[in-house]
């Protein structure tokens, strides 16, 4: 049997090499903590995530994979349906068409021009921001207030400065079959496409990382690989370390290791408080402008949780990288206040990512192809969720579709 080293105990590594145990005698070589980013810190009564707290329910690799190791996601409840967004005041967000219309979440004009969304034209033959595409199909104050929330909260950067290309492929697809998001969502909808439910696990990410370990028949060695030449005797090699990570690793390669240095990544500091009261009870809350990107109410959506994580920096305020801890805390404290109302909080927690997420930037597709087909000249094998989706499910899905590649 062929042996295999994998460079990387995140998810990505983590379901790569299971997907692969039986084909290949697989060794994973993680130089920090099994699960990578996607860890769980238990402090006393509380769970705190230092990365990503769930996935949505739409991706049935996922859920085949959750089946497959014995582990039974749970549903968020109720209130991760309340979500809010925060501009100088709260403001809800409404879910139902109706409810939107009705909200004062946005001008009466703007409103009206989102409804021209149907006849506005799609571009497909060029690269757009995210702010260029929001800007052009439903106006610049949709972009405002949707769409820096949104880009806030899931690669923790602005419209400005992310790719709708490479963040939101499936989006500009249906934008250019369908003419319209509109047209097209509400085509999809007919069709029974999925929408999906946010789940997580009972005791945290943690708990699906270890218990996916336990079932992988693997050899499991916490050592930093500094260079490919130390897994010489390995008859096929994958790098699931973070893009800048892998850029050292593959250094003897110059222009790959030039190619994945590119690679942008967005600084976030994830702060965890407990008040004796704190609303509103919901998902969270998203801001548009403040250095605080947002505020999870893990506490209200999920069982065995205690308290609320407040996400600091990203592309918006890039300076926490030079920031001391207690610093952070004090920006997390004075944003809260200022978009909550509460006050000293009883337990607080940190943990500071320098390069937290990589930031899908206009060029990322083409970056990423020059980064494959360099790779492929010299037989090295890359994976992550620094090239083709940043999700948990994203992570996982990759991963099944490389290893049908790896076995062929």
């Amino acid at each position: 049997m062929q042996k295999l080293a994998i460079v990387g105990g995140g998810i990505s590594g983590l379901s790569l090499a299971y997907y692969l145990q039986n084909d290949f005698e697989v060794s994973v070589f993680e130089k920090d903590k099994w699960g990578g980013k996607a860890y769980t810190q238990k402090i006393g009564n509380y769970l705190m995530e230092e990365g990503v707290n769930g996935f949505l329910s739409n991706s049935p690799r996922t859920l085949e994979l959750c089946e497959s190791i014995g582990i039974k996601p749970v549903m968020a409840n109720e209130n991760a349906k309340k979500r809010f967004i925060f501009d100088d005041k709260l403001i809800f967000l409404p879910v139902k068409p109706f409810d939107f219309l009705k909200s004062d979440i946005m001008s009466f004009g703007a409103k009206i021009r989102i409804l021209k969304e149907f006849f506005i034209k799609p571009v497909c033959d060029k690269e757009e921001s995210a702010a260029e595409f929001a800007d052009r199909r439903f106006g610049k104050e949709f972009t405002k207030k949707m769409m820096i929330p949104m880009l806030a909260g899931i690669y923790a950067s602005t419209p400005e400065k992310t790719s709708m290309n490479a963040a939101f492929p499936k989006l500009k697809k249906i934008e250019c079959e369908y003419g319209s998001l509109f047209k097209g969502m509400m085509k999809l909808k007919k069709g029974g496409q999925p929408s999906g439910e946010l789940h997580s696990f009972e005791y945290g990410i943690s708990e699906f990382i270890q218990i996916l370990k336990n079932k992988t028949k693997a050899e499991f060695i916490n050592k930093e690989i500094k260079d490919i030449d130390e897994l010489e005797s390995f008859d096929k090699v994958v790098i699931a370390a973070p893009a800048y990570e892998a850029a050292e690793i593959l250094k003897r390669y110059e222009k790959l290791s030039t190619l994945l240095s590119k690679i942008e990544y967005n600084p976030v500091a994830i702060v965890g408080f407990d008040y004796e009261d704190i609303k509103p009870v919901g998902f969270g809350i998203l801001s548009i402008k403040e250095r605080t990107l947002g505020i999870l109410m893990d506490k209200y959506i999920f069982p065995n949780r205690n308290g609320i994580r407040v996400m600091v920096g990203g592309a918006r305020y890039p300076e926490i990288q030079k920031m001391s801890q207690e610093e952070i805390i004090e920006i997390a404290k004075k944003d809260v206040e200022k978009m909550t109302g509460a006050k000293n909080p009883k337990f607080t927690w940190i943990k500071v990512h320098k390069n937290a997420i990589p930031n899908y930037s206009l060029g990322h597709q083409k970056l990423v192809e020059e980064i494959m087909n360099e790779a492929k000249k010299n037989s090295v094998i890359l994976t992550g969720n620094a090239y083709n989706g940043v999700s948990f499910n994203d992570c996982i899905k990759n991963s099944f579709n490389l290893a049908l590649e790896i076995k062929k």
